[in-house]
């Protein structure tokens, strides 16, 4: 992602969509010329969910292009979106033999290995693909996650530091990057990135309330309570947030306005409940 991927192409790129049974390829359509032809086809059917259709076309493009590197990655996403992965492996590791210097093969390794836990070697793919395409900035969130799955803290906050260069304007990687701050302690670096993301993304009541934590954890208070009623202004049916708010007017010895917080989020779902105590640790120190 340059500027930004499109998410939509293929799931095993950023989301777990789970693949659809086989589908015969739509015999409506023209019979396409060149690879060019198959390979747009072969997208549409991705699109919709035809992933075996897909995997036909996108044969053809790769037979009718000489065996090019990109049509074979494509190939190869198209067997991992499938749940294929040897075949996912086989497809990438042609490409990369094909084009040494390209960088989605790598990536696309680097993902089937996520998949199947293999974090070391997630990460020495997810290095090429990103040696190989230093300003995209999704491979190094990913790659990122891989370090953090890896026990490499230090590797995964060097891979958000750029990727916040590289997009500073997406409050998504400052986010992240202040997530990644907090686990390592590092609370100031944490408190400015996570008021990058508010900043940049002032309607998202989650990123308010995750900013009212940090508050809460550097002592920040009334900064906090802030948070807290924004996040709530944005939305009022989330119960956590009035108890998130009365601890922290307990603590600024506000008791009345605790109580009243405390009785309006008195009925506390079950994923809610996980929530507040997930956020009381995080408040104090602890990891999310």
């Amino acid at each position: 992602m340059v500027a930004k991927m499109d998410l939509t192409k293929f799931p095993i790129r950023g989301f777990n969509t789970a693949p659809t049974p086989p589908k015969e390829d739509d015999l409506s359509h023209p019979e396409p010329v060149g690879p060019n032809g198959n390979k747009r086809l072969a997208d549409e059917h991705i699109a919709n969910g035809h992933t075996h259709a897909a995997i036909t076309r996108y044969k053809k493009a790769v037979h009718m292009s000489n065996n090019d590197p990109l049509h074979r990655t494509e190939l190869g996403d198209a067997y991992a979106f499938a749940e294929l992965s040897s075949k996912a492996v086989e497809q990438y590791k042609r490409a990369i033999k094909k084009d040494p210097k390209s960088a989605e093969p790598h990536f696309g390794m680097a993902e089937i290995c996520v998949r199947y836990g293999r974090w070391q070697l997630a990460m020495a793919h997810f290095e090429k693909a990103v040696g190989l395409s230093p300003k995209n900035a999704f491979y190094r969130y990913k790659y990122a996650n891989a370090a953090v799955q890896a026990g490499s803290i230090s590797v995964a906050i060097e891979q958000l530091e750029a990727a916040v260069e590289l997009l500073p304007d997406d409050p998504f990687y400052h986010f992240e990057l202040a997530s990644l701050y907090a686990d390592a302690h590092r609370n100031q670096d944490a408190v400015r990135e996570m008021e990058s993301a508010v900043r940049l993304s002032p309607e998202d009541d989650y990123y308010a309330a995750r900013m009212g934590m940090l508050y809460v954890r550097v002592g920040n208070l009334e900064q906090a309570a802030d948070m807290y009623r924004a996040a709530l202004d944005m939305s009022p049916e989330k119960h956590a947030y009035h108890h998130l708010l009365a601890d922290t007017y307990y603590s600024l010895g506000f008791e009345s306005r605790a109580e009243h917080q405390y009785k309006e989020g008195a009925h506390l779902n079950d994923y809610e409940s996980d929530f507040l105590n997930r956020a009381r640790r995080y408040s104090l120190g602890g990891a999310w």
